[in-house]
């Protein structure tokens, strides 16, 4: 976790650093995701459990990322900077 926190403040430092430039920095923080690897790694219960405590209770897939990802590189983000955008299905609120 203080690898991921470290990565935040880096971030949020270079969005302040690089804003003024018209460069903007954010986070993207996927929850687990039903990837190829992640699937060959961990037992489906894990999958399920996780699943179970989200607010969207379905399974995440890559494109749910990618779509994320895809809105930051696109027009309509264009003011959002320092952020981390939690894809996640709603895990971390809850």
């Amino acid at each position: 976790m203080t690898s991921k926190g470290a990565l935040v403040a880096l971030a949020r430092a270079l969005a302040v650093a690089h804003g003024p430039d018209g460069i903007a920095v954010t986070c993207v923080a996927p929850g687990l995701t039903a990837t190829p690897a992640a699937r060959a790694g961990m037992p489906a219960a894990a999958f399920e459990a996780v699943r179970a405590r989200q607010a969207l209770p379905r399974a995440l897939v890559p494109g749910d990322v990618a779509a994320t990802v895809a809105f930051l590189a696109s027009d309509a983000a264009a003011a959002l900077t320092g952020q981390v955008l939690c894809t996640d299905g709603g895990l971390v609120m809850r």
